[in-house]
């Protein structure tokens, strides 16, 4: 399919805001001084924000949790995970002891949402129950049955994979059901979930969304945990709409690679800067980064014109070849 038919700007249903939307994360996973790191942030990101209700329960309680315009609400499945210790870039930049996990249910995720009040537009993500699968019919049912609590908030349903066993999602599975998603105002899929290497999760998002199109079922993939600048425009050429993470807040975005901020620092010369000064400091240059990777993906829904992402110009010929091989009609 073209470009020009995958790429386009969907409307959020219920607090109808438009897309593409790069949403900045909070997470106590890997960052215990989480509170710390949103009382410093919370100034620069008035536009769109998500934060856990593990979070809000348990870190954030007494703080104002409103502080962008467009807030979404995890369900608090990612800070529950222990962290294994493996060589992946979520762990060498999130060490956490899986002791200090407090308890999480369904229960408590459901006395947060009753708590919420609609000083932002609110966006709520099902639950996230790592230790229940469920078949795509049933997981479609459970979320259904929460977002009917909160009409007045978007609902963004959360596809997982349907057994213990299975890493990845069932795209058939979803795309046999995809009747029911007219129900939600957005579908949901983490990125490591979509696929095994990073065209697999190509090829899958590009069937999803064709497919989508082709029922004229309009809406917005969120693919959360990918945050990468490159990752985002490749996953955006091939129709996913929303993307969220946590790497602003581990990397350094330099012309749209993520780097070490120790290596960004030597590179940009701020070698004189504190490890917690380099923290803030790249930080905030990541936010600013996206806000313009966002600027540049809603002109593109516009224009389609590959030059809109000039300012990533060194990823965007291997971003290209990549979505051709997924099978993208770039055109010319």
């Amino acid at each position: 399919m073209k470009i020009s038919e995958i790429c386009k700007s969907r409307q959020i249903s219920i607090i109808d805001v438009p897309t593409p939307l790069i949403v900045p994360s909070f997470s106590s996973r890997g960052f215990p001084e989480v509170k710390s790191i949103y009382i410093k942030t919370k100034e620069y990101i008035s536009d769109v924000s998500l934060i856990s209700a593990y979070d809000i329960y348990y870190e954030l309680r007494e703080e104002n949790i409103y502080a962008s315009d467009i807030l979404f609400i995890d369900s608090g499945g990612y800070e529950t995970q222990p962290i294994k210790l493996t060589a992946t870039s979520d762990d060498v930049y999130a060490y956490r002891d899986s002791t200090s996990v407090h308890h999480w249910s369904r229960e408590l995720h459901q006395a947060v949402l009753d708590k919420l009040q609609d000083f932002s537009q609110l966006v709520l993500i099902s639950y996230d129950d790592s230790k229940k699968h469920q078949s795509t019919l049933s997981q479609i049912e459970t979320a259904k049955s929460l977002f009917q609590n909160y009409p007045n908030f978007a609902s963004n349903f959360l596809y997982k994979p349907e057994a213990p066993e299975v890493k990845i999602i069932n795209a058939n599975s979803l795309l046999e059901h995809a009747h029911y998603l007219t129900s939600f105002s957005v579908l949901g899929i983490t990125e490591k979930e979509l696929g095994n290497s990073i065209l697999e999760r190509c090829r899958n998002l590009l069937k999803i969304r064709i497919h989508l199109q082709e029922q004229s079922i309009e809406i917005p993939i969120h693919i959360l945990g990918c945050l990468d600048p490159g990752l985002i425009i490749s996953y955006f050429l091939c129709g996913a709409d929303i993307f969220d993470g946590l790497a602003w807040l581990r990397y350094a975005f330099v012309d749209g690679s993520a780097l070490y901020q120790s290596t960004a620092a030597l590179m940009q010369g701020d070698w004189h800067y504190s490890e917690s000064e380099l923290n803030q400091l790249y930080s905030i240059k990541n936010l600013q980064h996206l806000s313009h990777l966002s600027h540049a993906m809603n002109r593109f829904c516009h224009t389609k014109l590959i030059q809109e992402f000039y300012a990533w110009e060194k990823l965007m010929p291997q971003v290209l070849n990549l979505v051709k091989e997924a099978g993208l009609e770039i055109g010319e």
